[in-house]
């Protein structure tokens, strides 16, 4: 088989996390791009070559480029890789840009002659795909509500500066996974009418100092079709919505490895019979890491479990990009898309900055 090659902008935890998932899969870094000191000295104790620019890296053509820096400095090298390296294979992390750049990065990609697709890896959940057809295509349910949450606590990471979001507050981070979860469930995910917004400052536990915003944010809003959505994330470790079987208690700031994550989809199918089908996605109590689970309930009691379900997301989005990059497959996750979710976050965080929380009259 054919080595793939690699070139990593950036040296952050997200992109030692890339390392290690790529290299099951045969993957060869044979460079990073860091201009930070101590970060670029990391890469170096761990034996990569660094470079202080992706133009002084191009000349090892890699197979392709995988952009780990912060979502401020994405297109930035997007525009610098495209200069050196016309036709190359870029993956870019989550989100794609910032919403102020949208339009400089449509005309970027107008004339680019390579390929790019980004790194949102709950787009190739298994659980969500089997959430959509117990639901959609088994049950013929008709939807009438989608609930996500992904809650984990941040203290640790805040403390030393990272996933500080004040253009999104605490929708910043797990944002997008959220966003992309309800536009797998739902075509017409644009939201049509917000209904409730609430973002809580985070308050550390020992000094009780505080960031505005990052706290949690609650959005609530219906799609064109009348389907009402609801978004939460707690950066706090607040559990907000206890669905039975796979629940878990608030997340202390101590604990590092626990996470809740959950979408679910309410409705009703012709009989006019309730259902709600619900995914637990990785990590969840009692099974390992990288299982999650399913089950179905009609009229309030639980009629199915599907479950343990191996649905390691990140390894499973990572081999389709790299199909992709081959000509094996389809664009996993297109900038088009990309770009659509950063659109419908602006659009749901539009009133963060003007209340802590409002609901539509």
């Amino acid at each position: 088989m054919q080595e793939i090659t690699c070139i990593r902008v950036g040296y952050g935890r997200v992109a030692q996390i890339h390392e290690s998932k790529m290299q099951e899969y045969g993957v060869k870094t044979v460079a990073i791009v860091e201009t930070n000191e101590q970060k670029a000295l990391q890469a170096q104790q761990k034996g990569f070559i660094v470079f202080n620019t992706c133009l002084e890296a191009a000349k090892l053509n890699p197979g392709f480029w995988d952009i780990c820096v912060s979502t401020d400095q994405h297109f930035e090298i997007v525009k610098e890789i495209i200069k050196v390296a016309p036709k190359a294979n870029i993956l870019v992390e989550k989100p794609i840009c910032l919403f102020s750049e949208i339009s400089d990065f449509k005309k970027k990609l107008l004339d680019f002659q390579g390929k790019i697709t980004v790194n949102e890896n709950y787009a190739s959940s298994i659980i969500k795909d089997i959430v959509k057809k117990s639901a959609i295509q088994d049950l013929h349910i008709t939807p009438k509500k989608i609930v996500v949450e992904f809650t984990k606590n941040r203290e640790l990471d805040f403390i030393k500066g990272r996933f500080i979001d004040n253009d999104l507050g605490a929708l910043g981070y797990e944002g997008s996974h959220m966003v992309a979860l309800v536009s797998a469930l739902l075509a017409e995910d644009m939201p049509h009418n917000i209904l409730e917004t609430e973002f809580n400052d985070f308050v550390f536990q020992d000094s009780q100092q505080y960031l505005d915003n990052q706290g949690s944010a609650y959005i609530r809003y219906k799609s064109s079709s009348g389907v009402e959505i609801e978004l939460y994330t707690s950066m706090m470790g607040k559990i907000k919505y206890n669905y039975p079987l796979f629940f878990t208690d608030d997340i202390p700031h101590q604990d590092q490895e626990s996470k809740y994550r959950m979408l679910a989809l309410h409705g009703s199918d012709c009989h006019n019979d309730q259902y709600c089908v619900v995914g637990f996605l990785e990590p969840i109590n009692y099974f390992n890491r990288c299982q999650g689970a399913v089950y179905v309930s009609k009229n309030g009691k639980i009629e199915k479990i599907i479950a343990p379900i191996c649905d390691d997301t990140m390894m499973l989005h990572f081999q389709k990009t790299l199909s992709y990059f081959q000509g094996k497959a389809e664009n996993p996750y297109s900038a088009e898309m990309g770009i659509k979710i950063v659109q419908i976050l602006h659009s749901l965080t539009t009133n963060m900055r003007n209340s802590k929380y409002l609901v539509a009259s």
